[in-house]
This record gives C-alpha cells, sequence and structure tokens, in this order.
C-alpha cells in the first residue's frame, strides 16, 4: 500500500510539473520554483519572468516566495545561483496584470540572509508593483 501511495504521490507531481512552460530556465532553477503555483517561467538577459496561476499576487505572497524560492537557492547553490545571473525577478498574475518586481542585482540574497534582518522589509525596500504587465526599472 506504501508503495502505490508514492507511486501515487510521484506520478501527481510529474503530472502537476509538466504544467509549467519553462523557457531558458537552468533545471536546477525549474527544480526551486515547482510547487509554487507556477504556470510559466521565462529567463531571459538576467530578468526572471513568471506568471502564477493565481488573480492576485500579494505583498506576503511575493515576499515568501522571493525567500523561499529565489534567495534560498542563492544560500544553499551560490555557485549555481551566480550562474544564472540574476538581476531581477518579476512575479506576476494569472491575467499578467498586476505583480511586483524584486531588484536581485549583485549579492542582494547573500546580504539578507545575514542574521538580524527582516525579510519583508529588505524585500519591500528592494521591490517595485508591477501594473498591467509592465514593471518600472528599478525600485
Amino acid at each position: 500500500m506504501k508503495k502505490l501511495f508514492a507511486l501515487l504521490a510521484c506520478t501527481a507531481c510529474t503530472l502537476a510539473a509538466a504544467d509549467t512552460a519553462f523557457t531558458n530556465v537552468p533545471p536546477t532553477l525549474q527544480k526551486a520554483l515547482h510547487g509554487s503555483a507556477i504556470q510559466s517561467a521565462r529567463l531571459d538577459a538576467g530578468v526572471l519572468r513568471l506568471q502564477m496561476d493565481k488573480p492576485q499576487v500579494t505583498e506576503l505572497v511575493y515576499a515568501t516566495f522571493v525567500f523561499h524560492n529565489i534567495c534560498a537557492q542563492q544560500w544553499r547553490h551560490p555557485e549555481q545561483f551566480a550562474g544564472y545571473g540574476l538581476t531581477r525577478v518579476e512575479l506576476l498574475n494569472a491575467g499578467v496584470t498586476q505583480g511586483f518586481a524584486f531588484d536581485a542585482r549583485g549579492d542582494v540574497c547573500a546580504e539578507m540572509g545575514q542574521m538580524g534582518k527582516n525579510f519583508r522589509s529588505f524585500i519591500a525596500q528592494r521591490t517595485v508593483s508591477c501594473d498591467a504587465g509592465t514593471c518600472p526599472a528599478r525600485p
């Protein structure tokens, strides 16, 4: 019974992952993005543009995503993360009408990982709101 349950769980995970469209996203970064309601992800010239399957991206969802899915990658695998060449992460809603963009240039994630940093305010300082599918250049 345990083997059957494990097989079904793996199949469900594989099917869920198959729905996400990745363009130019390294496999190690794709793995970090799975399970985050991401419909599509495109990495182009250092900008990772993501679209969620949610009607709205809240600041809390956004900050949590940046912390756990983006910066945690840098903390766990700094060499691979440096190879991504990320300068910006844009997370948009299902209709690509609303979302946020995070300035990921330099060692922003490494700095946030230092003890005593409030991750929500740290991310908010480096974030701009996106409207109508357009994100301003920098915070």
